[in-house]
């Protein structure tokens, strides 16, 4: 399997290239708390297929999926840096695109904001604004994981954070997502995720594409839109009717249409 090793820890990764023709563009998937790097396996095939041809690296976070368990606290600034990390060992040196889910959508602005000279263009999928609610959500949870284990978090979230359009088949593959968790690794991201502060939003100067879920419960509306209102430089923002949180696996299409036309944007920038 393929693994790249950075300063804290070893990552598991997956690089799609367009067949037979060179990338316009990079682009470095981030996932959300509780996920992995197949959450936007039914995007890639979109992005990496014409008219776009784009390169796209996902991967597991530390503490998630099949990569290594976080030896230390984590941080969005360390999760942030460990994406820089990844572009550095497979050898991108072109700015890239960075997308972020949930979690990742809260790093996408952190990455925004701080590493201008690696990246381009940020995509915030549902991320959730940082606050003190937020901070005790996320403690609620480490203390259910550690009782429960991440069946607590399986039996719950499936149902409770997607919107009404989701399906069983849908359902089945987010359980799956959380029960491939280590209970000790989703809680060193909840406890990341919950004491993380507020991004520099308006120290964003990239193109950034907001999107938003109409039944997002995990990360409200309201609060995207707050995001978005902070945010600086060139941005745009969509809300996709009937979609709750788990955005690639509940309508894949609408989300790789969305940022597929956000790239093509960037790229005709440059």
């Amino acid at each position: 399997m393929p693994y790249l090793t950075i300063p804290h820890g070893r990552i598991f990764y997956t690089d799609f290239q367009p067949h037979d023709l060179p990338p316009r563009a990079t682009l470095i998937f981030h996932h959300g708390l509780g996920s992995t790097h197949a959450f936007y396996r039914s995007i890639t095939p979109a992005l990496t297929s014409p008219p776009h041809n784009f390169r796209c690296i996902t991967y597991d976070t530390i503490s998630s999926g099949l990569s290594d368990l976080a030896s230390e606290p984590q941080s969005m600034q360390g999760l942030a840096q460990d994406a820089i990390e990844v572009l550095d060992e497979l050898g991108v040196k072109e700015k890239a695109i960075f997308v972020g889910h949930s979690m990742g959508g809260v790093v996408a602005s952190e990455i925004a904001a701080t590493k201008g000279d690696r990246i381009k263009g940020s995509v915030m999928l549902g991320p959730p604004l940082p606050s003190p609610t937020v901070e005790k959500t996320f403690e609620g949870r480490v203390k259910a994981v550690e009782e429960g284990g991440m069946e607590a978090m399986a039996d719950t979230i499936p149902t409770g954070a997607t919107g009404s359009k989701s399906t069983p088949l849908q359902h089945a593959f987010i359980r799956t997502l959380l029960l491939s968790q280590r209970p000790e690794g989703y809680c060193s991201m909840c406890k990341a995720l919950g004491g993380a502060s507020p991004p520099d939003y308006a120290a964003i100067k990239m193109p950034t594409l907001m999107v938003a879920g109409e039944e997002d419960k995990s990360a409200p509306l309201a609060g995207c839109e707050e995001i978005f209102k902070r945010t600086g430089g060139e941005k745009s923002m969509e809300v996709v009717k009937g979609m709750g949180h788990w955005f690639c696996i509940e309508d894949p299409e609408s989300i790789a249409k969305l940022i597929g036309a956000f790239v093509e944007k960037v790229i005709q920038g440059n």
